[in-house]
C-alpha cells in the first residue's frame, strides 16, 4: 500500500524551491547594483578631473588676458 502524498510536504518543497530563485535573483541585483555604483563613481571622477582641468584654463585665459592687458568691458 502506498501512502497518500503530502500536500504540506509538497507545498513546502515548492516553496524551498521558489525562495532559492529568490535568493538568486537578488544576488544578481545586488551584483548589478555594485557595478552601477562603481560606475557612477567612475563618472563623478571624470566630472571632477573635467572641473579641475576647466579651471586651469580658466586661470591661464585670465593669466593670458592679464598679461594682454585686455579686460571683459
Amino acid at each position: 500500500m502506498t501512502e497518500p502524498p503530502n500536500l504540506v510536504l509538497d507545498l513546502l518543497r515548492a516553496i524551498r524551491g521558489d525562495l532559492a530563485e529568490v535568493k538568486s535573483a537578488i544576488a544578481d541585483l545586488k551584483e548589478g547594483q555594485i557595478s552601477i555604483r562603481e560606475e557612477i563613481q567612475s563618472m563623478r571622477r571624470d566630472a571632477l578631473r573635467q572641473e579641475r582641468t576647466i579651471a586651469a584654463v580658466q586661470v591661464d585665459v585670465d593669466r593670458v588676458k592679464s598679461r594682454l592687458e585686455l579686460s571683459d568691458a
